[in-house]
């Protein structure tokens, strides 16, 4: 699980999971990234989730993510059967207010609990 990492200019932060995945003992969900307070100014930070090819396509099997500032959800995602694996997810933007704990989880299921799966964020103080 990974963290925050200033950038050397000070105006940027970034954090990484690096791929992720589980077992047949998986839990339902995977922590990727937890930053505990993300810093004294407020940021906007790009998300982009990351899978591998599915090991089953059935329905109710997509791998998918769910973000979580100061403990309360404010976004799941979760792929449709028909999306393409082995690319990049869409990438989103989110306003991070100062001082925030963050949290990236990956939602898993017994049908793809050992696909690789990962995120990237990088944060821009505003």
């Amino acid at each position: 699980m990974s963290s925050q990492i200033l950038l050397s200019g000070g105006d940027k932060w970034y954090s990484y999971s690096g791929e992720i995945f589980g077992d047949v003992s998986a839990p339902a969900t995977i922590p990727m990234i937890k930053i505990d307070n993300t810093g004294l100014r407020d940021s906007m930070v790009v998300i982009q989730p990351f899978y591998s090819e599915p090991v089953t396509r059935a329905n109710a099997s997509q791998l998918g993510i769910t973000v979580k500032l100061d403990n309360i959800i404010i976004f799941t995602s979760q792929r449709g059967a028909d999306n393409n694996y082995g690319a990049v997810e869409n990438t989103f933007n989110l306003f991070v207010p100062r001082n925030s704990k963050l949290e990236v989880i990956s939602l898993n299921t017994s049908g793809n609990n050992t696909q690789e799966r990962g995120v990237n964020l990088i944060g821009y103080y505003l």
